[in-house]
């Protein structure tokens, strides 16, 4: 469904000296009243301020963020191939105090624009979703714990809360065995 906009802003060359519209979709349109070179300075300027602020969880946390604040090698020399799988397992880890770390982790590794082997995305993969499958086994036990709690362990409910920790178990071994597959790779 398309996004209606609450308001429209009309600007022209005679109030503004660079007007940039950056469409959804097709390339963007650049005027300015500028020369050309002092233009092309103020662009150079405004990304090079949005290329110098942390990522939206490294602000908030105040650390570093694993993968949008690496260290950049110079221009002049060769990056070494990076481990993406460490870098991984360095995101989840920092995404730990989130509500939903998989999911802040996720969108991390996706915003990474690094090149990465087949290997390493699978790898990757697994990792992350082996971590998701423990937090999904995490959930499954305190709704079961929350259950026993409010209605007790009785002739009736005994089977769903055996059902609960069955799954819970099944859950944790799926993550296990993809976390291991990761690591033969």
């Amino acid at each position: 469904m398309p996004r209606i906009p609450d308001a429209v802003n009309v600007v022209s060359l005679d109030t503004h000296a660079l007007i940039v519209a950056v469409p959804l979709d097709g390339p963007a349109d650049v005027s300015s009243s500028l020369p050309r070179p002092v233009a092309a300075d103020v662009l150079r300027q405004i990304a090079d301020q949005l290329a110098a602020q942390p990522c939206p969880t490294a602000a908030a946390t105040g650390q570093p963020c694993p993968i949008h604040d690496e260290p950049t090698a110079p221009a002049n020399e060769e990056q070494p191939a990076a481990d993406w799988v460490a870098d991984v397992r360095a995101a989840l880890a920092f995404n730990l105090p989130e509500p939903e770390p998989t999911l802040a982790s996720l969108r991390d590794i996706l915003l990474d624009t690094a090149p990465r082997t087949p290997a390493q995305a699978l790898a990757a993969a697994r990792i992350v979703l082996a971590a998701h499958g423990h937090e999904l086994s995490t959930v499954v036990r305190k709704h079961a714990d929350d259950y026993r709690a409010e209605n007790g362990v009785t002739r009736g409910t005994r089977g769903l809360l055996t059902g609960m920790h069955s799954i819970r178990r099944l859950l944790d071994e799926r993550a296990d065995r993809l976390a291991a597959e990761a690591e033969q790779q």
